[in-house]
């Protein structure tokens, strides 16, 4: 484990690797648009369905890091009050700037659309004010029950348990998906007799989908990683093809039952929360697999350095704030640019202009903040000119 000023490098590339998903999930989910069953459409379900693995190893990481810094006893008080500094004051402006982002985009593409106090108070309590946001909904109940997760985790490792607790956690996880999917599918198809009900189904809806159970397994991971990190990193180095085989075919599967359910329902957006939970249980293992693969070339760009490490490296570094600021980027590309030289989604060019263009805008605009002395405030990174 290679550490510098408490960051862990291996860490670090795998954040490059999983922000480089994130926006390849962003910028190939405009398959949606595409109204025809061909090429293009199935080349950017692939890439979508195997990108998604950027979150789930986004929460792993939290788990390795946070076990790794915060182990033995240690103050909930100031464990808590860092936690928040690391995640609300960067919530709250970016939750604005997106509702004012959205109110001018709107205004710009004639559709003036100005949410109401009410509209805006219930994207804040649901993280609706940009699509991407919820990840601080997940990643702040990580936080919360960190310590109580920790405890319990540190119990079944005194009776090297360990494995069996990890396996308790993916049941839940489980159990816990198949349960959201039809609460939520009742919810979407209820009807509402007021106003009241109408915001009150609504924030009851949104938050299934944040609850952070759906996410614990890849948490517990993490954890299990950081505190078995030697002879985790000894095993995976040693991970034969049938890893590799078996992501190809899973990702075949699930990307098959993406198209399914398209030809099905006729459009993506209709298809119902019930048809997604088969994915979703698959993706429970799929998952793990995925971020395996990621370590092992994140272990390799550790040990072999290059040009490509390099840059696989500073993209983790920034990745909280890349992060928070592409989905601006791909707004205003998506929007306003491409309109202008008649770019829609059916066209090839959109889809690798759109990922590389957003890479390099958010990087140099993450960089040119962190030489401002509330970097970390503001976009979660460290200042590069402390005073």
């Amino acid at each position: 484990m290679n550490l510098q000023k408490n960051r862990i490098e291996e860490i670090d590339y795998l954040r490059g690797l999983a922000i480089l998903a994130v926006i390849a999930i962003h910028t190939s989910a405009n398959f949606t648009e595409i109204r025809d069953i061909n090429l293009l459409l199935i080349i950017n379900v692939i890439i979508d369905v195997f990108s998604h693995f950027a979150v789930p190893s986004f929460i792993f990481i939290s788990g390795f890091v946070l076990s790794f810094i915060y182990k033995g006893q240690f103050s909930k008080k100031r464990f808590y009050a860092k936690r928040v500094k690391s995640i609300l004051p960067q919530y709250i402006i970016f939750s604005v700037f997106y509702t004012l982002l959205n109110i001018g985009l709107s205004t710009i593409n004639g559709k003036a659309n100005s949410p109401s106090i009410l509209t805006m108070i219930i994207n804040l309590l649901t993280t609706s004010s940009s699509y991407h946001l919820w990840y601080f909904a997940v990643i702040g109940q990580f936080y919360i029950s960190y310590p109580y997760i920790i405890k319990i985790y540190n119990k079944f490792a005194d009776n090297n348990r360990t494995l069996y607790f990890a396996g308790i956690i993916l049941i839940i996880q489980q159990i816990w998906i198949v349960v959201s999917d039809f609460a939520q599918t009742v919810l979407e198809m209820s009807t509402y007799l007021n106003s009241i009900n109408y915001y009150l189904n609504l924030l009851i809806n949104s938050w299934l989908s944040l609850i952070f159970l759906s996410y614990i397994f890849y948490f517990v991971l993490g954890i299990y990683a950081c505190q078995n990190y030697k002879n985790v990193k000894k095993q995976i180095l040693k991970v034969k093809t049938w890893v590799i085989l078996a992501i190809l075919v899973m990702t075949g599967i699930i990307s098959l039952l993406f198209i399914k359910g398209i030809i099905r329902y006729g459009d993506y957006y209709e298809i119902p929360h019930t048809y997604f939970m088969l994915l979703t249980l698959i993706e429970s293992l799929y998952f793990p697999l995925t971020i395996l693969i990621a370590l092992i070339i994140s272990l390799t760009f550790s040990i072999q350095k290059n040009k490509y490490s390099h840059i696989i490296l500073s993209l983790g570094k920034y990745s909280f704030g890349i992060y928070l600021i592409h989905v601006f980027y791909i707004d205003i590309i998506t929007q306003i640019v491409y309109p202008h030289f008649e770019i829609s989604s059916n066209q090839l060019v959109f889809y690798p202009v759109l990922f590389l263009s957003t890479v390099l805008l958010s990087y140099f605009s993450v960089n040119r903040i962190a030489h401002l002395h509330r970097s970390k405030t503001m976009i979660g990174v460290e200042s590069l000119n402390p005073k």
